[in-house]
């Protein structure tokens, strides 16, 4: 039992750890932009520990103006889907695409062209060969980095699954990307995702009701918007779609909550209800509703969703610790089933027959862990057992 206390707090050291850590430095050099494009890059927190787990694979968010709301969304990233169990948003990359000097509107806006080839045939390739990714991706853009994410989902859909476009600058070159849209909304986007965010840039004295008639900065910059959400309420393309108006933020407030809401919206299903594996319900209740929750949650990301091996694994030691044995053997059964790969998942089954006193399936169990990969605590545990 000693162990399973020490394992325990080993897990929950994983991210109170990482909290010092606000990712690591990164570059690529693009040939596309001629120059070398420097990223910050944050993994989870499981990820660079393969002592006891496999190497999982993460969804990816692709974040524009990357140093600006990088720390931010680790933050978030770390207490929604790591911190304390929560599982609201899944654990992912995120890779911070930072400016080089006066390169900003070049890039997304005058050229976007070439910041898009630079994004599928040189930073994907870059991201997916270095770091354990997920087939998904998400795309956030705060203002000119929301028009760039806009005009790509219109032009580019099936770069990314996801976009979140916080206050985007729709009026650039005289809202020329409204004058396109219509056509282009005809596009099929079905298992798109794109979150409209809309912050208060007008005069305090006016309203999203009289904007058109605002001719100031603030109020072309909100028509614009809203022209966008009345042409996609219009369009019947399959795009799963929302956009939200933040009347007390402005301009440089509103990306926060907006990719906070943007990321609720494109995983409403995530969260896992994780009391239910601490009740008296039958352990057959539970185990229909994990695998009925992670097929929902592997049709709306268009690939198998497995539950975190590190997770079902924390579950089943502490049932086995409250003497739920039946669930506590569900949690170490699911892991097999779901990670058949991984020393670990039957090192803990063996664990827990050697708490219900049944040491030949421990011995077994203990035994195919090794198999798998050696490791002194497994070996240390057999040889007790066989003596």
């Amino acid at each position: 039992m000693k162990r399973l206390i020490l394992f325990l707090c080993l897990i929950q050291s994983f991210a109170h750890a990482q909290l010092v850590s606000f990712g690591q430095q990164d570059s690529i050099y693009s040939t596309i932009l001629k120059e070398n494009r420097p990223l910050w890059i944050y993994t989870p927190t499981p990820i660079d520990d393969t002592a006891y787990f496999q190497r999982a694979a993460y969804p990816v968010i692709y974040l524009l103006d990357g140093n600006s709301q990088f720390a931010s969304l680790q933050t978030m990233i770390q207490s929604l889907a790591v911190n304390e169990g929560n599982s609201v948003f899944p654990q992912m990359i995120i890779v911070g695409i930072l400016n080089t000097p006066g390169n900003r509107t070049k890039n997304m806006a005058e050229q976007p062209a070439d910041l898009t080839s630079f994004f599928e045939k040189e930073l994907f390739p870059y991201i997916e060969k270095k770091y354990p990714t997920a087939p998904y991706r998400v795309l956030i853009g705060h203002s000119l980095g929301g028009w760039y994410a806009t005009n790509t989902l219109f032009h580019h859909k099936d770069l990314f699954n996801a976009y979140i476009a916080s206050d985007p600058s729709i009026f650039y070159n005289n809202s020329a990307i409204l004058k396109e849209a219509a056509p282009l909304l005809q596009q099929d986007f079905s298992h798109k995702n794109y979150f409209l965010a809309i912050a208060h840039t007008l005069n305090p004295a006016l309203d999203t009701a009289v904007v058109h008639g605002d001719t100031t900065m603030g109020g072309r910059h909100t028509s614009a918007i809203l022209d966008l959400t009345t042409l996609l309420k219009k369009n019947k393309n399959h795009l799963r779609w929302d956009y939200k108006y933040y009347p007390d933020d402005d301009h440089h407030s509103v990306p926060f909550i907006a990719i906070y809401d943007g990321l609720r919206f494109i995983f409403p299903h995530y969260r896992f209800p994780t009391y239910l594996y601490f009740d008296d319900s039958p352990a057959d209740s539970l185990k229909n509703l994990v695998i009925d929750h992670y097929k929902v949650l592997s049709q709306d990301m268009g690939y198998e969703v497995r539950p975190p091996e590190w997770f079902l694994n924390q579950m089943g030691y502490w049932n086995l610790m409250d003497k739920r044995y039946a669930k506590s053997e569900l949690c170490f059964q699911m892991n097999i089933d779901y990670h058949p790969g991984s020393y670990n998942v039957y090192d803990s089954m063996g664990d827990f027959y050697k708490e219900t006193n049944n040491l030949p399936k421990a011995i077994l169990a203990w035994k195919k862990a090794l198999s798998l990969r050696e490791n002194a605590g497994t070996r240390g545990k057999l040889e007790k057992a066989l003596h």
